[in-house]
């Protein structure tokens, strides 16, 4: 693919960026002002899943408010491109993976079924990223910037569901 038809090819994911770009630093507000407000009962000792789940949604948003800012650089490149990607997809992997030993050392593994499942789904995007990265150092093809797409989607959607079900566990706790 030349670099002219690269760089038009991303481009015309401009606006979807622009918008996944906004709507991720608004929930990331969103998410800060929810913690705040329930500080105490995420910050206990013996709440680790609560915190798991808080700095996986709140890592997330920031994935996505990355990923977009770089999709907007202007005349991109697939080195560019690739590399960033690629860093956060890693980078991604090893926070999940931190995360869940710090659950299962807390918790043990009974239990932990939605907190596994919340935590996969990012995991898959790390790889569907990762997977961009690689075909975006290798072969250059902006056709792969489809699955950006659906990795940012599976990023939104999961850090919504993390953070909403940490909050209603929040509330729950605190009816108790």
């Amino acid at each position: 693919m030349s670099e002219a038809a690269f760089t038009t090819s991303v481009l015309g994911w401009h606006d979807f960026y622009l918008a996944a770009a906004g709507a991720s630093a608004a929930l990331l507000g969103l998410l800060f002002v929810g913690v705040s407000i329930n500080l105490a009962a995420i910050t206990g000792k013996e709440r680790v899943d609560l915190r798991a789940k808080a700095g996986l949604a709140f890592t997330n948003l920031v994935y996505v408010l990355s990923i977009s800012l770089i999709m907007l650089i202007a005349n991109p490149a697939p080195q560019g491109l690739g590399l960033p990607i690629g860093a956060i997809a890693a980078l991604g992997l090893v926070r999940v993976a931190s995360r869940l030993i710090a659950v299962l050392r807390a918790h043990g593994i009974r239990g932990q079924r939605g907190t596994f499942r919340r935590m996969g789904w990012t995991v898959v995007a790390d790889l569907v990223l990762g997977y961009v990265a690689v075909a975006l150092l290798t072969s250059g093809d902006a056709r792969v910037i489809v699955f950006v797409t659906a990795s940012m989607f599976i990023l939104l959607i999961g850090a919504a569901d993390v953070a909403w079900e940490m909050l209603v566990q929040v509330s729950e706790d605190h009816a108790t």
